[in-house]
Protein backbone atom coordinates (compact mmCIF):
# COMPACT_ATOMS: atom_id res chain seq x y z
CA UNK A 1 0.00 0.00 0.00
CA UNK A 2 2.84 2.05 0.67
CA UNK A 3 4.84 1.71 -1.98
CA UNK A 4 1.25 2.42 -4.46
CA UNK A 5 1.00 5.73 -2.63
CA UNK A 6 4.68 6.82 -3.00
CA UNK A 7 4.15 5.55 -6.81
CA UNK A 8 1.35 8.23 -7.11
CA UNK A 9 2.54 11.15 -5.10
CA UNK A 10 5.90 10.54 -7.65
CA UNK A 11 3.60 10.32 -10.38
CA UNK A 12 2.14 13.59 -9.45
CA UNK A 13 4.70 15.35 -8.50
CA UNK A 14 6.39 14.58 -12.30
CA UNK A 15 3.46 16.44 -13.32
CA UNK A 16 4.17 19.70 -11.90
CA UNK A 17 4.62 22.52 -13.88
CA UNK A 18 4.22 26.46 -13.48
CA UNK A 19 0.87 25.89 -14.49
CA UNK A 20 -0.62 23.02 -12.15
CA UNK A 21 -2.91 23.34 -9.57
CA UNK A 22 -1.94 23.68 -6.12
CA UNK A 23 -3.58 23.10 -3.03
CA UNK A 24 -4.38 25.87 -0.84
CA UNK A 25 -4.42 24.85 3.07
CA UNK A 26 -6.90 27.53 5.31
CA UNK A 27 -5.35 28.89 8.36
CA UNK A 28 -7.25 30.91 10.58
CA UNK A 29 -4.66 33.75 11.14
CA UNK A 30 -5.71 37.05 10.11
CA UNK A 31 -3.70 38.80 7.91
CA UNK A 32 -5.07 41.89 6.59
CA UNK A 33 -7.83 44.56 6.00
CA UNK A 34 -8.99 45.15 2.58
CA UNK A 35 -11.99 47.42 1.75
CA UNK A 36 -15.75 45.78 0.89
CA UNK A 37 -14.95 47.34 -3.16
CA UNK A 38 -11.56 45.91 -3.13
CA UNK A 39 -12.68 42.36 -2.20
CA UNK A 40 -12.76 39.89 -5.29
CA UNK A 41 -14.97 36.83 -5.48
CA UNK A 42 -13.38 33.60 -4.04
CA UNK A 43 -11.42 35.31 -1.43
CA UNK A 44 -11.99 34.10 2.23
CA UNK A 45 -12.89 37.07 5.13
CA UNK A 46 -13.64 36.68 8.51
CA UNK A 47 -17.02 38.07 9.21
CA UNK A 48 -18.92 37.28 12.63
CA UNK A 49 -16.04 35.30 13.92
CA UNK A 50 -16.27 32.99 10.66
CA UNK A 51 -14.38 32.52 8.07
CA UNK A 52 -16.63 32.98 4.68
CA UNK A 53 -15.62 32.58 0.95
CA UNK A 54 -17.09 35.47 -1.11
CA UNK A 55 -19.47 33.60 -3.65
CA UNK A 56 -20.65 37.43 -5.18
CA UNK A 57 -20.22 40.96 -5.16
CA UNK A 58 -21.76 43.44 -6.46
CA UNK A 59 -22.04 47.28 -6.03
CA UNK A 60 -25.36 48.95 -6.15
CA UNK A 61 -26.49 52.57 -6.00
CA UNK A 62 -28.85 53.81 -3.54
CA UNK A 63 -30.09 56.56 -5.50
CA UNK A 64 -28.61 59.18 -3.18
CA UNK A 65 -25.65 59.45 -3.88
CA UNK A 66 -23.88 56.82 -1.80
CA UNK A 67 -23.68 52.88 -2.90
CA UNK A 68 -23.30 49.83 -1.36
CA UNK A 69 -21.58 46.42 -1.97
CA UNK A 70 -23.35 43.27 -1.87
CA UNK A 71 -21.89 39.90 -1.19
CA UNK A 72 -23.05 36.61 -1.21
CA UNK A 73 -21.03 34.23 1.39
CA UNK A 74 -20.56 30.62 2.15
CA UNK A 75 -19.38 29.23 5.28
CA UNK A 76 -16.07 27.44 3.97
CA UNK A 77 -16.78 25.00 7.32
CA UNK A 78 -20.39 23.84 6.35
CA UNK A 79 -22.92 24.52 3.71
CA UNK A 80 -24.57 27.73 4.80
CA UNK A 81 -25.01 30.36 2.47
CA UNK A 82 -25.94 34.01 3.38
CA UNK A 83 -26.40 37.58 1.73
CA UNK A 84 -24.86 41.12 3.04
CA UNK A 85 -24.69 44.51 2.34
CA UNK A 86 -21.97 46.47 3.16
CA UNK A 87 -21.21 50.20 2.87
CA UNK A 88 -18.76 51.18 0.55
CA UNK A 89 -16.65 52.28 3.11
CA UNK A 90 -16.47 49.12 5.21
CA UNK A 91 -13.62 46.57 5.47
CA UNK A 92 -12.85 43.25 6.39
CA UNK A 93 -10.02 41.16 7.59
CA UNK A 94 -8.62 38.62 4.16
CA UNK A 95 -7.61 35.29 5.38
CA UNK A 96 -3.89 34.37 5.14
CA UNK A 97 -3.89 30.83 2.65
CA UNK A 98 -0.93 28.39 2.59
CA UNK A 99 -0.51 26.00 -0.03
CA UNK A 100 -0.89 22.17 0.24
CA UNK A 101 -0.96 19.57 -2.78
CA UNK A 102 -3.26 16.73 -2.91
CA UNK A 103 -3.92 14.18 -5.40
CA UNK A 104 -7.25 12.78 -6.74
CA UNK A 105 -7.15 9.22 -6.29
CA UNK A 106 -10.90 7.64 -7.14
CA UNK A 107 -14.51 8.20 -6.65
CA UNK A 108 -16.50 6.18 -4.19
CA UNK A 109 -20.30 7.42 -4.58
CA UNK A 110 -20.30 11.04 -3.49
CA UNK A 111 -17.29 10.82 -1.47
CA UNK A 112 -13.94 11.55 -3.30
CA UNK A 113 -10.73 10.07 -2.34
CA UNK A 114 -7.29 12.41 -2.30
CA UNK A 115 -3.48 12.20 -1.45
CA UNK A 116 -1.56 14.59 0.62
CA UNK A 117 1.93 14.75 -1.43
CA UNK A 118 3.79 15.72 1.07
CA UNK A 119 2.69 12.94 4.06
CA UNK A 120 0.86 10.37 1.76
CA UNK A 121 -2.58 10.40 3.66
CA UNK A 122 -5.38 9.45 2.17
CA UNK A 123 -8.53 11.52 3.09
CA UNK A 124 -11.96 11.42 2.02
CA UNK A 125 -14.29 14.53 0.77
CA UNK A 126 -17.57 14.41 0.02
CA UNK A 127 -18.57 15.75 -3.68
CA UNK A 128 -20.51 18.63 -2.52
CA UNK A 129 -17.77 20.19 -1.40
CA UNK A 130 -16.07 21.30 -4.75
CA UNK A 131 -15.89 24.31 -5.49
CA UNK A 132 -18.33 24.75 -9.18
CA UNK A 133 -20.93 21.55 -8.18
CA UNK A 134 -21.44 18.73 -10.53
CA UNK A 135 -20.40 19.83 -13.50
CA UNK A 136 -16.77 20.33 -12.22
CA UNK A 137 -17.06 16.89 -10.61
CA UNK A 138 -17.58 15.16 -13.52
CA UNK A 139 -14.28 16.38 -14.49
CA UNK A 140 -11.90 14.39 -12.13
CA UNK A 141 -9.01 12.60 -13.20
CA UNK A 142 -6.31 12.29 -11.52
CA UNK A 143 -5.65 15.99 -10.62
CA UNK A 144 -4.07 17.99 -7.97
CA UNK A 145 -6.94 20.11 -6.50
CA UNK A 146 -6.78 23.63 -4.64
CA UNK A 147 -8.10 22.78 -1.59
CA UNK A 148 -8.86 24.55 1.93
CA UNK A 149 -8.05 22.79 5.34
CA UNK A 150 -10.37 23.34 8.54
CA UNK A 151 -8.26 22.80 11.07
CA UNK A 152 -4.41 22.27 10.37
CA UNK A 153 -4.42 19.56 7.35
CA UNK A 154 -7.87 18.48 7.30
CA UNK A 155 -9.41 19.75 4.11
CA UNK A 156 -12.88 21.73 3.78
CA UNK A 157 -13.64 22.63 0.48
CA UNK A 158 -11.46 21.81 -3.36
CA UNK A 159 -11.39 23.23 -6.42
CA UNK A 160 -10.48 21.95 -9.52
CA UNK A 161 -7.19 23.63 -11.50
CA UNK A 162 -8.61 26.31 -14.12
CA UNK A 163 -7.51 24.14 -16.94
CA UNK A 164 -6.18 20.74 -17.38
CA UNK A 165 -4.33 18.07 -19.86
CA UNK A 166 -7.48 15.44 -20.99
CA UNK A 167 -7.26 12.82 -23.60
CA UNK A 168 -9.46 12.40 -26.29
CA UNK A 169 -11.24 9.03 -26.20
CA UNK A 170 -13.16 9.82 -29.52
CA UNK A 171 -14.74 12.07 -31.91
CA UNK A 172 -17.90 11.91 -33.77
CA UNK A 173 -19.10 14.37 -36.96
CA UNK A 174 -18.70 17.86 -37.49
CA UNK A 175 -20.95 19.96 -35.20
CA UNK A 176 -20.54 23.58 -37.24
CA UNK A 177 -18.51 26.40 -38.61
CA UNK A 178 -17.55 29.11 -36.50
CA UNK A 179 -17.69 32.44 -38.21
CA UNK A 180 -14.12 32.67 -38.90
CA UNK A 181 -14.04 29.45 -41.10
CA UNK A 182 -12.86 27.05 -38.40
CA UNK A 183 -15.04 23.90 -37.94
CA UNK A 184 -15.53 22.22 -34.73
CA UNK A 185 -16.80 18.23 -33.75
CA UNK A 186 -17.98 16.88 -30.87
CA UNK A 187 -14.59 15.04 -28.62
CA UNK A 188 -15.37 12.11 -25.99
CA UNK A 189 -13.15 12.29 -23.57
CA UNK A 190 -11.73 9.33 -21.25
CA UNK A 191 -13.53 10.32 -18.38
CA UNK A 192 -16.91 10.60 -20.05
CA UNK A 193 -17.24 14.42 -20.61
CA UNK A 194 -18.18 16.10 -23.97
CA UNK A 195 -17.02 19.06 -25.51
CA UNK A 196 -16.56 20.97 -29.15
CA UNK A 197 -13.21 20.89 -30.36
CA UNK A 198 -11.70 21.62 -34.21
CA UNK A 199 -11.70 19.64 -36.49
CA UNK A 200 -7.69 18.35 -36.50
CA UNK A 201 -8.44 17.10 -32.84
CA UNK A 202 -8.10 13.15 -33.45
CA UNK A 203 -8.93 10.15 -31.21
CA UNK A 204 -5.81 9.33 -28.38
CA UNK A 205 -4.89 13.27 -28.49
CA UNK A 206 -4.15 15.19 -25.42
CA UNK A 207 -6.05 18.54 -24.90
CA UNK A 208 -6.00 21.27 -22.79
CA UNK A 209 -9.76 21.90 -21.34
CA UNK A 210 -11.03 25.20 -19.68
CA UNK A 211 -12.68 23.47 -16.62
CA UNK A 212 -14.65 26.20 -15.70
CA UNK A 213 -16.15 27.12 -19.45
CA UNK A 214 -15.79 23.00 -20.67
CA UNK A 215 -13.70 24.84 -23.70
CA UNK A 216 -11.08 23.49 -25.42
CA UNK A 217 -7.99 25.35 -25.41
CA UNK A 218 -5.13 23.92 -27.19
CA UNK A 219 -3.66 20.56 -28.10
CA UNK A 220 -0.52 19.17 -26.37
CA UNK A 221 2.09 18.45 -29.19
Amino acid sequence: MSFTLTRLAKQASSQWTHDAPRATAFSAKRFYKLSVGSIKKGQIVQFKDKPWRVLTRDHVSTGRGGAVVKMELQDILSPAKINERFKSGDSLEILNLADEAYQYLYSEGDQIHLLNLETFEEIEMTASKCEGGDRSVAMLEGMIFLTTPEHGRQPCTFKLPSNYTYTVQSVVDRAGQAAKGTVYKTANLTNGAKLQVPEFVNEGDKIVVDIETMKYVKREL
